[in-house]
Formats: C-alpha cells, sequence, structure tokens
C-alpha cells in the first residue's frame, strides 16, 4: 500500500468509535454498490426486453439439443476439452 494509505489508516485509528462509524457511513454512500433493487429492476428490463424480441420473432429459438451439439462443436474446434 502506499504510504497516503497507511497514513490514512494511522488517522483513522486515532478516531473516536463514534467518528469511524460516521467515516464508514460516509464512504459506504459515496463508494457503495448500486442497491439491489436497482440491480433488479435493470435485470426486470433485460428479460422483458429479450421476451418481446421472441414474441416478435426478431431472434430464433433452438432447442437444447442443438445447444448442446452446437456448443460441443464449438468446444472441439477450439480444443478445449468437455468436462464431464
Amino acid at each position: 500500500m502506499s504510504t497516503t494509505v497507511e497514513h490514512i489508516k494511522q488517522e483513522i485509528r486515532a478516531l473516536a468509535p463514534t467518528e469511524v462509524d460516521e467515516l464508514l457511513r460516509d464512504l459506504q454512500q459515496e463508494y457503495a454498490m448500486p442497491e439491489d433493487s436497482s440491480i433488479e429492476a435493470e435485470w426486470d428490463a433485460e428479460i422483458a426486453r429479450r421476451v418481446k424480441d421472441v414474441e416478435e420473432g426478431k431472434v430464433e429459438l433452438i432447442s437444447g439439443g442443438e445447444l448442446r451439439r452446437s456448443t460441443e462443436s464449438l468446444l472441439r474446434e477450439l480444443g478445449i476439452a468437455r468436462s464431464k
């Protein structure tokens, strides 16, 4: 770690527990991953888009067997051994 990070860690160790809590909350708000609900909403929108594409005939559906054969063929072409 850089000397800056080490310095910051030392400064944090000198803080009162309530100050550390406040700092952690601030950092989580600023650098946190998106809320689960927003991720779920994005997936819902993606699923709806894909369903619409299928319903409108914009994509070609294939059977599971055809998918398996195509995948195995591609793996053979790439020289990748399929684990069983």
